[in-house]
Formats: structure tokens, sequence, C-alpha cells
């Protein structure tokens, strides 16, 4: 990677007040991957309209939990993804941060869902940057970095967790995010 691209890998993107109108709108983006040919991340706080067992086929009878599905972003609806936090097991996924796996894997998924206390949000679609494309958004000032926490990606209260995104950021975000009816004044 050249050392002048900065990547953003690991990391959550928060979108700014200038992101209104479209599906970025008070987004959190967690960052999969970032390099020179684009990057790739998913939305971790807009729950879909979906649930799981209407998107994901072959769920069992006894998962008697209703498990939301999470839209990931507007690339590729058919693509599922999954963010937990089991690392013990034996095939969790990518590590994107310390306590968060990626995976795309059917029999994880239904491992995990056998499992008590397993911490995972399912999504539909992704949020992906051609080249330069992401670095140009910056430019425009159209999202703040945040370092990512397991909690902060884990987190399944997507109503707050942009406000709360910010206000970790701490500063002018934080004020913004704590004294304003609209956070969009920022």
């Amino acid at each position: 990677m050249s050392e002048n691209l900065k990547s953003y890998r690991g990391k959550l993107l928060i979108s700014n007040s200038t992101i209104v109108t479209d599906d970025f709108n008070k987004s959190v983006v967690f960052m999969i991957d970032h390099d020179l040919s684009g990057a790739f991340g998913l939305v971790i706080n807009k729950r879909s309209r979906y649930m799981l067992h209407e998107v994901v086929v072959g769920i069992p009878d006894h998962v008697t939990q209703q498990i939301p599905m999470y839209w990931g972003g507007p690339v590729d609806h058919s693509f599922i993804s999954i963010l937990h936090d089991r690392g013990e097991l034996d095939e969790p996924g990518l590590e994107v941060i310390p306590g968060v796996f990626l995976s795309r894997s059917y029999e994880l998924l239904l491992q995990l869902l056998e499992l008590e206390n397993s911490n995972l949000k399912v999504f539909h679609g992704y949020s992906g940057w051609g080249a330069g494309q992401l670095e140009s958004e910056f430019q425009r000032k159209s999202w703040v970095e945040h370092d990512a926490t397991q909690e902060m990606v884990l987190m399944h209260n997507p109503e707050e967790a942009w406000r709360d995104a910010l206000k970790s950021k701490g500063g002018f975000y934080k004020y913004f995010a704590e004294h304003t009816n609209d956070p969009l004044l920022n």
C-alpha cells in the first residue's frame, strides 16, 4: 500500500451533517478493508426491515428469538455477512479488530445461533467504494473517523449508535451530540 494512502481498516466512519439525503444519513460504518483498490465496510447502526429467518433459509425452528438483520449498505443486498465476538470457535473468520470477527459462513451462523450469549449481527448488503472514492469523500468532509471498539461495533441499539459514536469522539462532536436536539447542526 502506498505511504500516501491512509487506511481506514478497522475504523468507524461517522457520517457528517453534509450527508442528509442519501443512504448514509446518520450512518456509522465499520470499515472491514481499505487499500489502493477501494474500500469495504458495513453500516452497523441501521436495522433492516427484515428478520433473519425471512432472509436466510434453513434457520432451525427452535431458534425462536427474533433476530434482526442489519442493512450493511447499498451494494448487493444478497451479500450476507456476520459480525460476532466468538473468537474461540474453530473457524471464526477474519478478526477485523480485537474481539470482532467477520464471516460469511452459513455453518458458522448456525453454530453461533446454537451458542448462548453469542453477540452477533447479520447484514445484507455492504458499503463499497472504488479506488480513491472514499478519500474524495473525506476531502469533502463527509465522514469523521473514529477508533472502533467491540462494544460500539456490536451495539444493538441502532437508534443511539450515531449519537453515541459522536459522543465518544469527544471535543465539539460530544458537545453537539449532548447539547443540541439535532446533532446535524454540527
